[in-house]
């Protein structure tokens, strides 16, 4: 097993959270028309303690609440929280503890409990749709004494296992190329015997969540059924350049997440597309519910600068895949 050391360093320096704010009042980062910001009580949250954490969408133009969210893969606003040194991660819905209501819309405020695991430095992106358009934002949360920082260690091991489920993460091509599409391949098994069972998670099969290990080019994307690869082809057909695709794109994606859900991928495996866009050492955390049961399977996955050379045959540069959201940092 390749173990890499990553200081954590690296992470706060270039990552630390916005100054200024008051206590228990954390901005998203600035830039453009949405401004989402996250309260949190107690004010400093504590590990193993549960913290109510508050969001507020507004305007950044005029400061009016944003109030009418749509509502993809089965929630309004996806929330994906993760320590940065990565060592915990979740995925967590207003709707996850309580249903929406009028309230709610009329002042596009949402809200759930939480519990950090372990003092660290946490990030929070939230993902949202719009008239017709997907937006993050992202904030910092620095939780507890911060002690001084550690190397992230970096593991490329493929099996892994949790709870009663194993998994295996493959990818093709095997060395994974930067701004080319990859192909990731989860299989799960269960005493030796490959799982049959799998159950939507929110519309998909699997979501997959991640970053680089310096915290920045997060990504969100879902499993890649033969629909989605059709309609994929379509667009690289008619679409040459960057803008008119990059549209296209959107506008699928928006239509299929609001589309009703369909079970395509019963087990063991779950193909995914992806395009890592820089070279580095991505932290993957693939969410799957085999037997209806959500489970979180973390891997590392090292990324390649592109060198003559290489095998990318098969593999066409593009802006993202349809299932593909991604925000560079």
């Amino acid at each position: 097993m390749l173990r890499v050391l990553v200081l954590a360093a690296l992470v706060a320096g270039l990552l630390s959270a916005c100054s200024g704010e008051p206590e228990g009042r954390y901005d998203s980062r600035a830039g453009g028309p949405y401004r989402l910001t996250w309260f949190s009580d107690p004010p400093r949250p504590v590990a193993g303690q549960v913290t109510q954490l508050t969001s507020q969408l507004r305007y950044s133009r005029t400061d009016e609440p944003v109030h009418d969210l749509e509502i993809l893969h089965e929630r309004t606003l996806h929330n994906f929280i993760v320590n940065l040194d990565f060592s915990s991660f979740a995925h967590i819905h207003h709707e996850d503890f309580a249903p929406i209501e009028e309230k709610h819309r009329r002042t596009a405020t949402l809200n759930f409990p939480y519990t950090f695991p372990t003092p660290g430095r946490y990030r929070i992106v939230s993902e949202f749709t719009h008239r017709q358009r997907s937006w993050f934002k992202h904030a910092d949360i620095t939780v507890g004494d911060i002690p001084a920082p550690e190397p992230i260690d970096i593991d490329l091991k493929r099996d892994i296992t949790v709870r009663d489920v194993s998994a295996r993460l493959s990818t093709s091509p095997a060395q994974v190329v930067a701004g080319f599409e990859t192909e990731l391949v989860l299989e799960l098994s269960r005493a030796g015997m490959p799982v049959t069972d799998l159950a939507l998670l929110l519309g998909t099969e699997v979501h997959v969540a991640l970053w680089r290990t310096d915290g920045r080019f997060f990504g969100h994307t879902h499993s890649y059924t033969p629909h989605m690869a059709s309609m994929m082809a379509a667009i690289r057909e008619a679409a040459a350049d960057g803008q008119t695709r990059a549209r296209m794109l959107n506008d699928m994606m928006v239509k299929m997440m609001s589309a009703p859900s369909e079970l395509v991928f019963e087990g063991p495996t779950i193909p995914i597309h992806y395009v890592f866009p820089e070279p580095g050492v991505y932290a993957v955390f693939l969410q799957a519910a085999p037997a209806g049961e959500s489970t979180v399977f973390k891997f590392m996955v090292e990324v390649d600068a592109y060198s003559e050379g290489m095998d990318t045959t098969i593999h066409s540069i593009i802006n993202a895949p349809a299932h593909q959201h991604s925000e560079r940092q």
